[in-house]
Protein backbone atom coordinates (compact mmCIF):
# COMPACT_ATOMS: atom_id res chain seq x y z
CA UNK A 1 0.00 0.00 0.00
CA UNK A 2 1.58 3.35 -0.67
CA UNK A 3 2.41 5.49 1.54
CA UNK A 4 0.59 8.85 2.23
CA UNK A 5 2.15 11.92 1.33
CA UNK A 6 4.88 13.67 3.47
CA UNK A 7 4.41 17.32 4.38
CA UNK A 8 6.98 18.84 6.46
CA UNK A 9 6.12 21.77 9.03
CA UNK A 10 9.40 24.07 9.51
CA UNK A 11 8.39 25.70 13.16
CA UNK A 12 5.78 23.13 13.97
CA UNK A 13 5.75 23.32 17.18
CA UNK A 14 4.86 26.50 17.66
CA UNK A 15 1.63 28.88 17.53
CA UNK A 16 0.32 28.51 14.14
CA UNK A 17 2.87 25.50 12.89
CA UNK A 18 1.30 23.10 15.27
CA UNK A 19 -2.39 24.37 14.49
CA UNK A 20 -1.44 23.76 10.28
CA UNK A 21 0.29 20.30 11.86
CA UNK A 22 -3.17 18.76 13.23
CA UNK A 23 -5.09 20.22 9.95
CA UNK A 24 -2.49 17.94 7.99
CA UNK A 25 -3.02 15.60 9.79
CA UNK A 26 -6.64 15.68 9.04
CA UNK A 27 -6.48 15.47 5.53
CA UNK A 28 -4.51 12.59 5.66
CA UNK A 29 -0.97 13.49 5.05
CA UNK A 30 1.75 12.53 6.97
CA UNK A 31 3.19 15.29 9.46
CA UNK A 32 6.96 15.85 10.24
CA UNK A 33 7.66 18.85 12.09
CA UNK A 34 11.32 20.50 12.42
CA UNK A 35 12.08 22.62 14.93
CA UNK A 36 14.75 23.78 17.64
CA UNK A 37 16.48 21.71 20.03
CA UNK A 38 14.97 21.19 23.29
CA UNK A 39 12.10 23.27 21.98
CA UNK A 40 8.47 22.66 24.09
CA UNK A 41 5.68 20.23 22.57
CA UNK A 42 3.23 21.61 24.80
CA UNK A 43 1.14 22.91 21.35
CA UNK A 44 1.21 19.29 20.15
CA UNK A 45 0.57 17.17 23.01
CA UNK A 46 -2.38 16.02 21.76
CA UNK A 47 -1.28 14.61 18.19
CA UNK A 48 2.53 13.98 19.58
CA UNK A 49 2.02 10.40 18.88
CA UNK A 50 0.96 11.11 15.53
CA UNK A 51 3.69 13.14 14.05
CA UNK A 52 7.72 12.89 13.33
CA UNK A 53 9.89 15.24 15.38
CA UNK A 54 12.66 16.44 14.06
CA UNK A 55 14.83 18.63 16.49
CA UNK A 56 17.77 20.61 15.08
CA UNK A 57 19.74 23.92 14.33
CA UNK A 58 18.13 26.20 11.49
CA UNK A 59 21.30 28.15 10.79
CA UNK A 60 22.73 24.37 9.90
CA UNK A 61 21.52 23.87 6.08
CA UNK A 62 22.50 20.09 6.26
CA UNK A 63 19.72 19.73 9.13
CA UNK A 64 16.90 21.56 7.19
CA UNK A 65 17.52 19.71 3.73
CA UNK A 66 17.82 16.08 5.86
CA UNK A 67 14.40 16.71 7.17
CA UNK A 68 12.99 17.66 3.68
CA UNK A 69 14.58 15.26 2.05
CA UNK A 70 11.81 12.59 1.29
CA UNK A 71 9.19 15.57 1.93
CA UNK A 72 6.17 16.21 -0.74
CA UNK A 73 5.48 20.36 0.87
CA UNK A 74 7.14 22.36 3.09
CA UNK A 75 5.43 24.92 5.25
CA UNK A 76 7.97 27.05 6.59
CA UNK A 77 7.12 28.98 9.41
CA UNK A 78 10.79 30.03 10.68
CA UNK A 79 11.83 33.09 12.03
CA UNK A 80 14.06 34.32 14.66
CA UNK A 81 12.40 37.52 15.72
CA UNK A 82 9.16 39.82 16.00
CA UNK A 83 9.13 43.39 15.22
CA UNK A 84 10.23 44.94 17.79
CA UNK A 85 13.32 42.44 19.14
CA UNK A 86 14.39 42.86 15.32
CA UNK A 87 15.34 46.37 15.43
CA UNK A 88 17.09 45.76 19.16
CA UNK A 89 19.50 43.71 17.17
CA UNK A 90 18.97 44.26 12.72
CA UNK A 91 22.55 41.62 12.29
CA UNK A 92 20.96 38.76 14.21
CA UNK A 93 17.47 39.41 12.87
CA UNK A 94 19.37 39.50 9.37
CA UNK A 95 21.93 36.58 9.87
CA UNK A 96 19.58 33.90 11.22
CA UNK A 97 17.09 34.45 9.01
CA UNK A 98 18.41 35.89 5.73
CA UNK A 99 21.59 33.99 5.67
CA UNK A 100 20.23 30.66 7.38
CA UNK A 101 17.34 30.54 4.32
CA UNK A 102 20.05 31.08 1.93
CA UNK A 103 22.32 28.54 2.81
CA UNK A 104 19.13 26.06 2.39
CA UNK A 105 17.31 27.30 -0.40
CA UNK A 106 20.43 27.72 -2.43
CA UNK A 107 20.56 23.24 -2.16
CA UNK A 108 16.49 22.83 -3.57
CA UNK A 109 18.06 21.21 -6.15
CA UNK A 110 19.06 18.09 -3.74
CA UNK A 111 14.97 17.81 -2.86
CA UNK A 112 12.08 16.57 -4.75
CA UNK A 113 9.60 18.84 -3.06
CA UNK A 114 6.26 19.43 -4.86
CA UNK A 115 5.33 22.62 -3.32
CA UNK A 116 6.98 24.97 -0.87
CA UNK A 117 4.51 27.63 1.05
CA UNK A 118 6.55 30.33 3.02
CA UNK A 119 4.74 32.25 5.63
CA UNK A 120 5.78 36.00 5.15
CA UNK A 121 4.23 39.22 7.14
CA UNK A 122 1.79 41.24 5.89
CA UNK A 123 0.97 43.34 8.47
CA UNK A 124 5.47 44.42 7.94
CA UNK A 125 6.29 43.70 4.61
CA UNK A 126 4.51 47.15 2.84
CA UNK A 127 5.14 49.66 4.83
CA UNK A 128 3.06 52.91 5.63
CA UNK A 129 -0.61 52.47 3.45
CA UNK A 130 -0.68 53.87 0.01
CA UNK A 131 -3.99 52.50 -0.63
CA UNK A 132 -6.73 51.14 1.82
CA UNK A 133 -6.88 48.22 1.79
CA UNK A 134 -3.47 46.91 0.97
CA UNK A 135 -3.74 44.22 -2.06
CA UNK A 136 -0.23 42.34 -3.22
CA UNK A 137 0.49 44.70 -5.84
CA UNK A 138 1.10 47.90 -3.73
CA UNK A 139 4.87 48.99 -3.06
CA UNK A 140 6.93 46.70 -0.19
CA UNK A 141 8.63 49.40 2.02
CA UNK A 142 8.68 48.27 5.24
CA UNK A 143 9.37 49.82 8.20
CA UNK A 144 11.29 47.22 10.64
CA UNK A 145 14.13 44.78 10.06
CA UNK A 146 11.57 42.07 10.87
CA UNK A 147 9.66 43.48 7.41
CA UNK A 148 12.49 43.54 5.36
CA UNK A 149 13.81 39.78 6.49
CA UNK A 150 10.37 38.45 5.89
CA UNK A 151 10.63 40.14 2.40
CA UNK A 152 14.33 39.02 1.44
CA UNK A 153 12.98 35.56 2.69
CA UNK A 154 10.54 35.55 0.13
CA UNK A 155 12.56 36.59 -2.14
CA UNK A 156 15.27 34.36 -2.07
CA UNK A 157 12.71 31.76 -1.71
CA UNK A 158 11.06 32.62 -4.98
CA UNK A 159 14.48 32.54 -6.71
CA UNK A 160 15.57 29.22 -5.85
CA UNK A 161 12.32 27.75 -6.31
CA UNK A 162 12.27 28.98 -9.65
CA UNK A 163 15.41 28.25 -10.39
CA UNK A 164 14.96 24.23 -9.39
CA UNK A 165 11.34 23.87 -10.80
CA UNK A 166 9.30 23.71 -7.34
CA UNK A 167 6.06 25.68 -7.38
CA UNK A 168 5.94 27.76 -4.57
CA UNK A 169 3.63 29.99 -2.82
CA UNK A 170 3.68 32.78 -0.68
CA UNK A 171 1.34 33.69 2.39
CA UNK A 172 1.16 37.17 4.05
CA UNK A 173 -0.88 37.05 6.71
CA UNK A 174 -2.26 40.21 9.17
CA UNK A 175 -2.05 39.52 12.89
CA UNK A 176 -2.70 35.95 13.90
CA UNK A 177 -4.80 35.55 17.36
CA UNK A 178 -5.97 32.24 18.94
CA UNK A 179 -5.57 29.16 21.22
CA UNK A 180 -1.88 28.87 21.59
CA UNK A 181 -0.37 32.12 21.05
CA UNK A 182 2.87 32.37 22.41
CA UNK A 183 3.04 35.34 25.11
CA UNK A 184 6.73 35.32 26.34
CA UNK A 185 7.60 36.94 23.03
CA UNK A 186 5.22 40.06 23.17
CA UNK A 187 3.86 39.91 19.94
CA UNK A 188 0.23 39.59 19.29
CA UNK A 189 -1.48 42.37 20.88
CA UNK A 190 -5.29 40.29 21.76
CA UNK A 191 -3.25 36.91 23.51
CA UNK A 192 -0.85 39.60 25.67
CA UNK A 193 -3.95 42.34 26.53
CA UNK A 194 -5.78 38.71 27.80
CA UNK A 195 -2.86 37.59 29.68
CA UNK A 196 -2.59 41.30 31.46
CA UNK A 197 -6.09 41.46 32.51
CA UNK A 198 -6.29 37.98 33.79
CA UNK A 199 -3.78 38.72 36.05
CA UNK A 200 -4.81 41.79 36.90
CA UNK A 201 -1.81 44.20 34.70
CA UNK A 202 -2.09 46.91 33.06
CA UNK A 203 -2.01 46.32 29.58
CA UNK A 204 0.95 48.81 27.54
CA UNK A 205 -0.25 50.11 24.65
CA UNK A 206 2.26 52.17 22.34
CA UNK A 207 1.23 55.95 21.11
CA UNK A 208 -2.48 56.99 21.51
CA UNK A 209 -4.04 53.45 20.73
CA UNK A 210 -5.31 54.58 17.46
CA UNK A 211 -3.60 52.66 15.51
CA UNK A 212 -5.31 50.24 12.89
CA UNK A 213 -4.54 46.24 12.20
CA UNK A 214 -6.70 43.96 11.04
CA UNK A 215 -6.76 40.45 13.07
CA UNK A 216 -7.13 36.58 11.66
CA UNK A 217 -8.14 34.12 14.33
CA UNK A 218 -6.17 31.45 13.51
CA UNK A 219 -8.26 29.11 12.39
CA UNK A 220 -8.74 30.88 9.16
CA UNK A 221 -5.23 31.30 8.77
CA UNK A 222 -4.88 27.34 8.87
CA UNK A 223 -7.96 26.93 6.03
CA UNK A 224 -6.05 29.30 3.74
CA UNK A 225 -3.23 28.18 3.99
CA UNK A 226 -4.53 24.62 2.55
CA UNK A 227 -6.56 26.54 0.58
CA UNK A 228 -2.76 26.74 -1.26
CA UNK A 229 -2.00 23.34 -1.23
CA UNK A 230 -3.04 22.60 -4.10
CA UNK A 231 -3.63 26.00 -6.15
CA UNK A 232 -3.37 26.12 -9.29
CA UNK A 233 -4.25 29.44 -10.11
CA UNK A 234 -2.02 32.18 -11.62
CA UNK A 235 -0.65 34.16 -8.78
CA UNK A 236 2.08 33.15 -6.47
CA UNK A 237 1.73 35.59 -3.49
CA UNK A 238 -1.11 35.91 -1.18
CA UNK A 239 -2.72 38.43 1.54
CA UNK A 240 -4.57 36.77 4.39
CA UNK A 241 -6.31 38.88 6.02
CA UNK A 242 -10.09 39.78 7.78
CA UNK A 243 -10.07 42.96 5.83
CA UNK A 244 -12.10 44.14 8.94
CA UNK A 245 -9.28 46.92 10.59
CA UNK A 246 -9.76 47.93 14.45
CA UNK A 247 -8.04 50.59 16.83
CA UNK A 248 -5.81 49.17 19.76
CA UNK A 249 -8.09 50.98 21.88
CA UNK A 250 -11.28 49.07 20.16
CA UNK A 251 -8.94 46.08 21.05
CA UNK A 252 -8.74 46.65 24.43
CA UNK A 253 -12.62 47.67 24.93
CA UNK A 254 -13.67 44.62 23.48
CA UNK A 255 -11.40 42.42 25.75
CA UNK A 256 -13.19 44.36 28.72
CA UNK A 257 -16.69 43.86 27.15
CA UNK A 258 -16.34 39.96 26.81
CA UNK A 259 -13.94 39.04 29.59
CA UNK A 260 -15.90 41.26 32.20
CA UNK A 261 -12.90 42.39 33.15
CA UNK A 262 -11.83 46.56 34.24
CA UNK A 263 -9.17 46.98 31.86
CA UNK A 264 -5.81 49.08 32.87
CA UNK A 265 -4.00 51.06 29.84
CA UNK A 266 -0.62 52.15 30.77
CA UNK A 267 0.03 54.27 27.50
CA UNK A 268 3.98 54.46 26.14
CA UNK A 269 5.56 56.50 23.61
CA UNK A 270 5.25 55.59 20.23
CA UNK A 271 7.50 53.60 18.56
CA UNK A 272 8.67 54.73 14.74
CA UNK A 273 8.43 51.32 13.28
CA UNK A 274 4.99 50.83 13.51
CA UNK A 275 2.38 52.30 10.51
CA UNK A 276 -0.33 53.94 11.44
CA UNK A 277 -2.92 51.79 9.23
CA UNK A 278 -2.71 48.21 8.29
CA UNK A 279 -5.96 46.27 6.59
CA UNK A 280 -4.86 43.68 4.26
CA UNK A 281 -7.06 42.86 1.02
CA UNK A 282 -7.32 38.95 0.37
CA UNK A 283 -9.46 39.33 -2.69
CA UNK A 284 -6.70 37.63 -4.74
CA UNK A 285 -7.13 34.44 -2.45
CA UNK A 286 -10.79 34.50 -2.36
CA UNK A 287 -10.93 35.11 -6.68
CA UNK A 288 -8.16 32.27 -7.19
CA UNK A 289 -9.70 30.45 -4.38
CA UNK A 290 -12.54 30.78 -3.32
CA UNK A 291 -11.42 31.13 0.70
CA UNK A 292 -13.12 34.00 3.07
CA UNK A 293 -12.69 34.21 6.44
CA UNK A 294 -15.55 32.48 8.84
CA UNK A 295 -14.44 34.22 12.21
CA UNK A 296 -15.75 37.89 13.68
CA UNK A 297 -13.10 39.67 15.63
CA UNK A 298 -15.87 39.14 18.70
CA UNK A 299 -16.34 35.51 18.41
CA UNK A 300 -12.79 34.83 17.97
CA UNK A 301 -11.73 37.01 21.33
CA UNK A 302 -14.70 34.74 23.08
CA UNK A 303 -12.76 31.73 21.77
CA UNK A 304 -9.66 32.56 23.17
CA UNK A 305 -10.67 33.94 26.35
CA UNK A 306 -12.62 30.78 26.91
CA UNK A 307 -9.62 28.71 25.91
CA UNK A 308 -7.06 30.81 27.90
CA UNK A 309 -8.99 30.66 31.09
CA UNK A 310 -9.54 26.89 30.60
CA UNK A 311 -6.31 25.88 29.70
CA UNK A 312 -3.74 28.81 31.22
CA UNK A 313 -5.17 30.08 34.02
CA UNK A 314 -6.37 26.20 34.81
CA UNK A 315 -2.86 25.39 34.88
CA UNK A 316 -2.01 27.76 37.43
CA UNK A 317 -4.41 26.94 39.36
Amino acid sequence: MEKPPLAVVLGGLGFMGSHLSRALLRLGYRVRIFDKLYASTQLIKDIQSEVEIVEGDYERPEDVIDVLADAAVCYHFIHTTVPGSSMQDPAYDAQSNILSSVRWLSQLNRLSLRRLIYVSSGGTVYGIPQTNPIDENHPTYPMSSYGITKLCVEKYLALYADLNGIDYRIARPSNVYGEGQRLHIHQGVIGVFVDRVFHDEPIEIWGDGKVRRDYLYITDLVSALLALLDHEGPSRIFNISSGQGHAVLEIAQMIESIAGRKVDIKFLSKRGFDVPVNVLSSGRLKDETGWTPRVSLEEGISRYIEWFSKTVLGQER
